[in-house]
């Protein structure tokens, strides 16, 4: 149904007053579409998973869900905590890539980061 709003899209270029001809859109979403920015999570989450399926920098995050949010002390406790690990904050078009420290971000810069995110992309189609 989404890609049925999108079926048969064209768009023009102006450019200092003059109109290009009109050309078929086969990619991406409408400007100020509502579903755009969910539709971009998916897609890019989808991306980021295939990506970093041998690989996952992130941060570490202990949580209970006793209903005791601010008392540090139950989370000293082993009992009934569960830990998961972010990896990425999407927001609309936005995307944030966490590791523990300086020199992981580094190492992954360096070594893996950019290489395997601009592979995902390219496998994608986001580039």
């Amino acid at each position: 149904m989404v890609r049925q709003l999108h079926d048969g899209m064209t768009a023009c270029v102006t450019d200092n007053g003059t109109v290009s001809e009109a050309f078929a859109v086969t990619n991406g979403v409408k400007q100020g579409f509502v579903l755009a920015s969910t539709l971009f999570s998916l897609m890019f989450s989808a991306m980021l998973m295939d990506a970093y399926r041998d690989d996952q920098p992130g941060i570490r995050i202990a949580y209970r869900t006793d209903g005791h949010l601010l008392n540090s002390r139950r989370m000293q406790a082993s009992t009934r905590v569960s830990t998961t690990t972010v990896h990425d904050l999407l927001f609309a078009d936005d995307c944030a890539l966490n590791t523990v420290t300086n020199e992981d971000m580094q190492r992954s810069i360096i070594n893996r980061l950019i290489d395997i995110f601009a592979a995902g992309c390219a496998y994608f189609g986001l580039i």
